[in-house]
């Protein structure tokens, strides 16, 4: 599975992106633009898109909502990651809310 990560955060690395690097096919992260989330997407064009939105959620939604309105990637599936519960609110018609916990779960099987 490859796996396109999105993650609001000044470091290079989070925990998030380390555990998923050791799971899976991690074809892309961004850390700091939507834009630049958008254009990367559709060009590597993952099985999936993880955003962990815990950090900037407005940011995290208008990306994916971006992301969901291109056609070539409309079908694919959009994990929101550790946001709170009134932001996981917002985001459920654009995506999954999980937690980094659920995440593991679902890249173990």
């Amino acid at each position: 599975m490859k796996i396109f990560i999105i993650d609001w955060t000044k470091e290079h690395t989070t925990p998030l992106i380390d555990y998923c690097k050791k799971k899976t096919d991690v074809v892309g992260i961004e850390l700091n633009d939507g834009a630049e989330a958008y254009r990367k997407t559709g060009i590597l064009k993952p099985d999936v898109i993880v955003i962990n939105y815990a950090n900037k959620p407005s940011h995290g939604r208008q990306t994916a909502d971006s992301i969901r309105k291109r056609k070539t990637t409309s079908q694919t599936p959009i994990y929101f990651i550790d946001g709170a519960e009134d932001e996981n609110e917002m985001a459920e018609h654009i995506g999954i809310c999980l937690s980094q916990e659920e995440l593991q779960d679902l890249l173990e099987d």
